[in-house]
């Protein structure tokens, strides 16, 4: 049997596959994000999945893909951890941005981004990322994620380039003192995933017009900048897309793919399902 998991922040997704392909089981247990999180943490993440470990002597292979696992150290934590529970299975960790080209472009070339909570792009050649910008997270990059939307809509309440009903909206809803939004983003563990709350304001009024440009202004903007250091593939290419911002607003992500004269591939929420397939 093998385990397919898709690890993020706050919670990992895992499939149980058994040897005629077929999944026979699904749990979820805490996040598993390397950078975020010590050792003991991590162990005790993974043991909220306590039925998982029912099964841990009929697996025979782990394929964890995990934010935040970019580097050789990050991989071999993770790889450590988990072999101490599934003591006879092969552990194999991936990243995020590797999950995300199985889970849309399989084994065929493609460009490929992510757009959940933060946002990242890479080249893959059907095999491996081959190239990518790099990563420098909330406070440099993460266009059009859902942290990016969150700070877009601060500071147009502040500037009051927020229509004003949707700025009156915005205040009840909304915790906007300045000390407590100065806290949790200067001084809290997790700043990308404080300012991505407030973008949940944007399916709140999705009808609304200013919403529709903002999201333009932030699929266009990740089309034209971000996505300029793969211009060589252009016109070779599609640009896949994965995670909630892009699946749930795909109506604007379509038009600004088309209006930056990129191809677009698939759109899938998320990877997991697609990955399980890849592996068996």
């Amino acid at each position: 049997m093998i385990l397919v998991a898709d690890a993020g922040s706050t919670k990992t997704d895992w499939r149980l596959v058994n040897n005629e392909g077929i999944v026979v089981g699904a749990f979820e247990s805490g996040g598993l994000n390397p950078i975020v999180f010590d050792d003991e943490t991590l162990n005790k993440n993974l043991a909220n999945s306590g039925e998982l470990f029912n099964f841990s002597e009929n697996i025979t292979e782990v394929h964890l893909y995990a934010a935040g696992s970019d580097e050789t150290g990050a991989q071999q934590r993770l790889r450590k951890i988990l072999s101490e529970v599934f003591d006879f299975a092969s552990i194999h960790i991936y990243n995020d941005l590797l999950a995300a080209a199985r889970a849309t472009a399989g084994k065929n070339p493609g460009l490929v981004a992510i757009m959940g909570t933060g946002s990242n792009s890479g080249y893959y050649d059907g095999e491996k990322i081959v190239k990518t910008i790099g990563h420098f997270g909330y406070a440099l990059m993460d266009d059009a994620s859902g942290n990016w939307f969150g700070r877009q809509l601060i500071r147009d309440y502040y500037f009051e380039t927020m229509p004003q009903r949707l700025r009156r909206i915005f205040k009840k809803d909304y915790k906007l003192d300045d000390d407590y939004i100065k806290t949790h983003i200067y001084l809290s563990d997790q700043p990308n995933a404080f300012l991505a709350a407030y973008s949940v304001f944007m399916s709140e009024h999705y009808d609304e017009h200013y919403v529709k440009n903002l999201l333009l202004r932030g699929f266009r903007q990740f089309m034209e900048e971000e996505m300029n250091a793969y211009r060589d593939k252009k016109d070779e290419l599609p640009v896949h897309f994965v995670g909630s911002i892009a699946y749930f607003y795909q109506k604007e992500l379509r038009q600004a793919v088309k209006d930056t004269g990129w191809q677009l591939g698939e759109i899938v929420r998320k990877p997991l399902d697609n990955l399980v397939k890849y592996h068996i």
